[in-house]
């Protein structure tokens, strides 16, 4: 196996495709399981009752003097109450989604999965161990279906590619 490496990374530094893409491959394996974990662990997360005191679509980084090029973000701000103790909220989900202007219905898409009861009041995934790390959208099996799909599908077409 060190040997293989070894030879991909000397592949990689003269430029060959087949050494680039192997780490290409690694780095979005890593990643996406990374990312697959952590929604896993914030599934497990208790709920809260929270006050959602916005929630809105945003631009996001420079405003750009023409609309199709300027990037969006889903924002919240939020309160909920853990242990007797008052948190505020900024973080709408795991996925953190920017987008063009022609994409903002994602984001709005996004912001119609926070669940708001009929008294308001809205559920709030926070940390077990660390309250004030939180979120109003519960990963989805969907997005981790898609995450997992992301982290092995380029490494199946470089098996097929390569092996």
């Amino acid at each position: 196996m060190m040997a293989y490496i070894a030879e991909m990374w000397a592949l990689a530094l003269e430029g060959e495709k087949q050494g680039v893409l192997f780490f290409v491959v690694i780095y979005v394996l890593i990643v996406c399981l990374y990312s697959l974990v952590r929604q896993l662990l914030i599934r497990r997360w208790p709920l809260a009752k929270g006050k959602l005191l916005s929630a809105t679509v945003e631009k996001w980084g420079v405003e750009d003097i023409i609309p199709a090029e300027q990037d969006y973000k889903a924002a919240a701000l939020y309160e909920y109450e853990v242990a007797g103790r008052r948190y505020r909220g900024r973080r709408v989900s795991p996925w953190v989604i920017v987008a063009s202007y022609n994409a903002r219905m994602l984001l709005e898409k996004q912001l119609s999965g926070v669940r708001i009861h009929p008294d308001g009041s809205v559920d709030v995934l926070y940390k077990p161990g660390k309250p004030h790390k939180s979120y109003l959208v519960k990963p989805g099996l969907f997005g981790m279906a898609l995450t997992f799909g992301i982290a092995v599908i380029p490494l199946i077409l470089y098996l097929r590619a390569y092996a």
